[in-house]
């Protein structure tokens, strides 16, 4: 039988896997947009990797020990700073990387009953709603669901610049 532990470590190794394929190749389209209302590949990025401010991994620990009961999620921020703007893809591969190995490291810290049994609220701020969510729903919806759905348009980006 496998544990949640394992289970989250494989969707964070299949959703790492998956990102890096994608921007293969993407060096120098890293800023295209189809139009002036679509997210660039690099805003998409930056935007997971920091929503919820920080980065997931940063809520979950903190939740894991216990020095988080609450948090803000504000969705459609692309999180760029000017410094972000003008990364090379080797600095945006070593970006992802830091996230996925503090992801990595902060699953693999979590006892199996931390899954479903640390909380903290939520503060939907783009919502205006407040909810309670385990660490294993945030893992499921907040990065998981999250991070499939902008994989999918980083995918939808690749095809419209036909590569």
């Amino acid at each position: 039988m496998t544990s949640r532990k394992e289970e989250n470590q494989e969707k964070v190794s299949g959703i790492r896997s998956e990102l890096l394929a994608l921007i293969d190749g993407m060096d120098y389209c890293m800023d295209w947009r189809p139009d002036d209302s679509a997210w660039s590949v690099r805003q998409v990025l930056y935007h997971v990797l920091g929503t919820p401010a920080g980065g997931i991994h940063q809520v979950v620990q903190g939740m894991l020990s216990g020095e988080l009961t609450e948090f803000e999620i504000w969705a459609d921020l692309d999180n760029i700073t000017n410094e972000r703007m003008v990364y090379d893809i080797e600095q945006i591969r070593t970006d992802i990387d830091h996230f996925f190995h503090e992801l990595t490291q902060t699953i693999d810290s979590a006892d199996e009953e931390d899954f479903d049994g640390k909380s903290a609220l939520a503060h939907l701020r783009s919502r205006g709603a407040d909810e309670t969510r385990t660490v294993q729903e945030l893992l499921d919806r907040a990065f998981e669901g999250h991070w499939r759905g902008h994989l999918t348009q980083i995918s939808e980006l690749r095809d419209a610049l036909g590569m």
